[in-house]
């Protein structure tokens, strides 16, 4: 019985302290030299003219007439081999992580970088403002196809 419940514990509770939580955003890499890959943040969405990183005890504010491109993907959390995957599957859904990169050019001209994990529900939001500020820069793929993901 023991090992019934520990296997349904393995099985069912997140790992939480590796996931995103609500509101919160991750700077998960780049070229950006003032961040560390992993500070946690939030992104500021309310002004028209950039779009404002805040982490711990930094900002990061990229104009949103310096933006080139941007995409949004998504990636499993964990990779299992295919008898767990399968017996997971059965189970409950797999975890996905969710991720948003902005390319753009800094103030002295040069290619920037930034890759951000977002929780589950904010890409719809990051993506339609980023449309609507700057149309021009969605990078289509099979996934995001430059729409809203559902």
């Amino acid at each position: 019985m023991k090992r019934v419940a520990g296997l349904w514990l393995l099985l069912v509770l997140p790992l939480a302290a590796l996931a995103v939580e609500n509101g919160q955003v991750m700077y998960a890499g780049g070229t950006v030299a003032s961040l560390k890959e992993g500070t946690l943040g939030n992104m500021v969405t309310t002004s028209l003219a950039a779009l404002t990183f805040e982490g711990a005890g930094s900002q990061l504010i990229i104009p949103f007439a310096n933006i080139e491109s941007y995409e949004f993907s998504e990636q499993l959390a964990r990779h299992l081999g295919v008898l767990p995957a399968i017996g997971t599957g059965l189970v409950r859904h797999r975890q996905k992580k969710h991720f948003l990169r902005i390319f753009y050019k800094a103030e002295n001209n040069t290619e920037q970088v930034v890759v951000f994990e977002v929780p589950k529900q904010m890409p719809r939001v990051l993506l339609a403002i980023l449309q609507a500020r700057v149309p021009w820069g969605c990078k289509a793929n099979e996934a995001l196809k430059c729409a809203v993901p559902n």
